[in-house]
């Protein structure tokens, strides 16, 4: 989830920092106020920046005087960033080399291949034993090639993932920091709160459990590095 610049309206901020200060929840309920308001006036720029999670006012209502019942403990878990970053560049240097025996093998049969091409192009049956052998050869280049490329593509995916889970906590304009060269941990822990919700004219008093989450970075001189907590998911 990458971010080229902050933006934290005054609006949001402001109604966020009062809400806290009304609330006495600590700083999970200060988040989670500033969150909710920014929620309910659509305040997208500040809501990217505190959260991970998407609360639709209009179909899940708007949210008003949330109040923290409970904390659970943190729970944490290693990041794998280093692990998955090297190994998609395993990934990448295989296809690389794959791809320069491919293209020497190309060359060295360039017109039998483009022979075989043809052929399967009209339908038709090749009848020199030696266009066969290319044909069968080529055909397993192609079936690698796409292997290759997906191996690629899924070390990829893993990698993108796993930083959209770490990034947001770490995001500061100021001093940005590329979190795949670090090793570190996700922590989360779980907030139940109970909140008025206002929907089609109606209010009703629920329960929500919110999930909060924070990346914990290790430095280059094996201090750590905390980041803010962000909303995760809501249920």
């Amino acid at each position: 989830m990458a971010r080229s610049r902050m933006k934290v309206p005054v609006l949001a901020l402001c109604m966020g920092m009062l809400f806290g200060a009304c609330g006495g929840g600590g700083e999970e309920e200060t988040l989670i106020r500033s969150y909710f308001q920014a929620a309910r006036f659509g305040d997208r720029d500040s809501l990217n920046n505190i959260a991970m999670y998407a609360w639709d006012t209009q179909t899940r209502g708007i949210v008003s005087r949330p109040s923290v019942e409970n904390v659970a403990e943190e729970q944490s878990r290693p990041l794998r960033m280093v692990e998955l970053s090297a190994a998609l560049a395993e990934a990448e240097e295989a296809e690389e080399v794959f791809t320069q025996e491919k293209i020497v093998y190309q060359d060295e049969n360039f017109d039998a291949i483009n022979r075989v091409l043809e052929a399967e192009r009209e339908g038709n049956n090749l009848r020199r034993r030696a266009d066969r052998e290319v044909q069968e050869a080529w055909t397993v280049w192609r079936e690698e090639t796409i292997e290759h490329s997906r191996a690629v593509a899924a070390a990829r995916d893993e990698l993108n993932a796993e930083v959209n889970e770490a990034q947001l906590s770490m995001f500061d304009p100021s001093n940005p920091i590329d979190v795949t060269q670090y090793e570190g941990e996700l922590v989360t822990k779980e907030v139940e709160l109970s909140a008025r919700i206002e929907l089609d004219g109606n209010e009703t008093e629920e329960m929500l459990t919110i999930t909060l989450q924070r990346t914990i970075l290790t430095g280059a001189d094996g201090m750590p590095m905390e980041g803010r907590w962000v909303i995760r998911n809501i249920s």
